[in-house]
């Protein structure tokens, strides 16, 4: 037995080559272990200028008046020259063989990392797990990204676009209205179950459901703030197609978002709301290059309002993109993408005051270029601008909240290695 238990440790120190050269140690006897990870820090510029300015027309869920209050002009936040390590992340994850029948124990433990020296989340504040695998399907249990946000938006630039200004996700997930993320559908949801079917013909399918482990507390107004999302998605050659959807229950992201604090809902005792978003997505290969496009309803939508009052009740959009990912040599690779969200329509609640959209719509262009040394290693220039209309407040800068209407240019360079 020592002589197997010894043989056992030798042989779970051996490095064997994994996917995206992550480092493996184990075997199939004892289980393997990976230590993966990428690195993506930046040298950035950016600015917003523009605002909406006292006594512009804005829609009423920004003022009920249809005019933007006050007299002080609106001051936009300077330039900013930063080093940010944007969502850098490391992890480990393993599988094992359970038997015969074909089962693996499968985990993860995954982590966002400051490498400027600031912004560390914690261990597992990214994708972690502990699940069963099967070729007929996988069940997993912990904080995971949506299905919705996992089968859709695949330009995904170069691979850094995960905390970063060109993420489609800053515009075409979310409401515009404000900036505030309980309504934005790209999410990493905590206290997660996630099913996912195998493969079949290139067709996959998953469902994920997050509990409120609150409900019933009385302190929160006999809410159930749970969320449902579940897609299907098709991967055969050159053409990728799926479909999501996602429901989040008594996030009010129409309510926490409108500046007006009389239109609010989410402090009336017995009030819920339904938020919800529907995406098809779509992916053509041809080559080395991408044709990649999104197109999402979004609808958010709330009921028992206070009586007496104008009360926000609902708001639909249509937000869309398109993106170009084009690879010329094994050296250099170029992106583009275009984002744009529609002003959509909404409703009022106690009120025979009509609800208007105007200046909510919003549209943003991203490209960049890389320089690759190997399959790990490249180095990045990107390029963005992000317009918003008078009384949109998109929002794609990290260091600050930019004013309402204001428009945000940023620029970057930097390097990925990923291992």
């Amino acid at each position: 037995m020592k002589k197997r238990a010894i043989a056992l440790a030798v042989g779970a120190m051996c490095v064997a080559p994994a996917a995206h050269s992550q480092i493996m140690f184990g075997n199939d006897t004892i289980g393997t272990v990976q230590f993966y990870g990428k690195l993506y820090p930046q040298y950035m510029w950016g600015t917003s200028k523009d605002a909406t300015q006292p006594g512009q027309t804005v829609s009423t869920l920004v003022a009920t008046s249809g005019t933007l209050g006050g007299t002080t002009p609106v001051v936009t936040p300077g330039s900013r020259l930063a080093v940010d390590s944007q969502n850098t992340y490391l992890g480990f994850r393993g599988e094992r063989n359970l038997g015969a029948a074909g089962f693996k124990g499968i985990w993860q433990v995954e982590q966002s990392i400051g490498i400027d020296g600031v912004g560390t989340n914690g261990f597992s504040n990214r994708n972690s797990f502990l699940g069963l695998s099967h070729r007929h399907g996988t069940i997993k249990l912990g904080n995971m990204d949506t299905i919705y946000k996992d089968y859709g938006d695949t330009m995904q630039m170069f691979g850094i676009s995960s905390g970063n200004f060109t993420s489609a996700s800053n515009m075409l997930s979310h409401i515009g209205l404000g900036n505030n993320n309980l309504a934005r559908f790209h999410e990493r949801q905590p206290n997660s179950v996630q099913i996912e079917s195998g493969e079949y013909a290139g067709v996959k399918a998953g469902f994920q459901y997050s509990p409120d482990e609150a409900k019933g507390d009385p302190a929160t107004m006999q809410r159930n703030q749970n969320l449902f999302s579940y897609g299907v998605k098709w991967n055969s050659g050159p053409v990728y197609l799926s479909a999501q959807h996602e429901l989040h229950n008594d996030r009010f992201g129409g309510s926490v978002n409108t500046p007006v604090t009389a239109l609010k809902n989410d402090s009336t005792p017995g009030a819920h709301s339904k938020d919800r978003a529907t995406r098809l997505t779509g992916e053509f290969r041809f080559g080395t290059h991408r044709i990649v496009g999104d197109l999402a309803w979004l609808e958010y939508k709330e009921t028992g309002q206070a009586p007496g009052t104008a009360k926000f009740a609902s708001y639909k959009k249509t937000n869309w993109d398109i993106g170009w990912d084009a690879r010329w040599t094994d050296t250099w690779r170029t992106g583009v993408q275009y984002v744009q969200a529609g002003a959509g329509t909404c409703t009022l609640a106690g009120t025979t005051i009509g609800c208007n959209t105007t200046g909510l719509k919003g549209k943003m262009l991203n490209g960049g270029v890389t320089f690759s040394f190997d399959r790990q290693t490249f180095l990045y220039f990107i390029a963005g601008k992000l317009w918003n209309d008078a009384s949109a407040q998109y929002d794609n800068w990290a260091p600050s909240n930019p004013a309402r209407g204001a428009d945000i240019t940023q620029a970057a360079v930097g390097m990925s290695y990923t291992f």
